[in-house]
């Protein structure tokens, strides 16, 4: 399992960082999402990537 952690103090940017990066990474398969929040919103994607040889 990887983790994937975003953090932005501005809710609108990070929104758009996480769905652009889900987007260009849609192969993988998200297994947990978690949040905390201070001075900025910290948010941790937790994935799996798919096992498939690298082809080359």
């Amino acid at each position: 399992m990887k983790v994937k952690i975003f953090s932005s103090p501005d809710s609108r940017i990070l929104d758009k960082e996480i769905n652009q990066w889900i987007e260009d990474n849609s192969w993988i398969k998200i297994v947990n999402i978690t949040q905390s929040t201070g001075t900025a919103t910290v948010i941790s994607l937790w994935y799996n990537e798919p096992n498939v040889p690298i082809l080359g």
